[in-house]
């Protein structure tokens, strides 16, 4: 008796169980990426189907995750009449990765603009917006290009 009850023990024991089924089990796409503007690429190209979705939230962290390892990377040599120090040096990397943060949301801003057009939206206030987004990023290159002497 106890052996048949070993032999068939495993199989009953599925009989209690339930077990997922295929519709149901989530799937997880893992996405490695060589470079920050690859990630910036992959979130514009997620964002631009739904800006609102939790998968465009996911995008956008993963890009600032890598910024911010990025920005741990060796400071360049401050601008000809700066001197550069700790402080200086810490401004800098907290410049570097706020301004990554801030071209990347203006990118956002700027497809739930078109997107509200695109619904019907016709306020003025609605589409200066995608044209002062531009603007701002072209200030913060401005910016980071004299910072980092490029």
């Amino acid at each position: 008796m106890k052996i048949l009850f070993a032999l068939l023990f495993p199989f009953l024991s599925r009989a209690f169980v339930a077990e997922p089924s295929l519709s149901r089990r989530a799937t997880t796409k893992l996405n490695l990426f060589d470079t920050v503007e690859a990630a910036i690429a992959e979130a514009h190209r997620i964002c631009a189907e739904n800006p609102d979705s939790q998968e465009c939230k996911v995008a956008w962290d993963i890009v600032e995750e890598l910024e911010a390892a990025d920005s741990h990377k060796v400071a360049p040599e401050a601008p000809a009449g700066i001197s550069a120090n700790a402080e200086y040096n810490s401004l800098l990397d907290s410049f570097d990765i706020l301004s990554k943060r801030t071209t990347d949301k203006l990118e956002q801003l700027k497809a739930v603009t078109l997107r509200l057009e695109d619904l019907g939206v016709n306020d003025p206030a609605v589409s200066q917006l995608y044209d002062i987004s531009d603007e701002l990023k072209q200030a913060i290159a401005q910016a980071k290009a004299y910072l980092y002497n490029e």
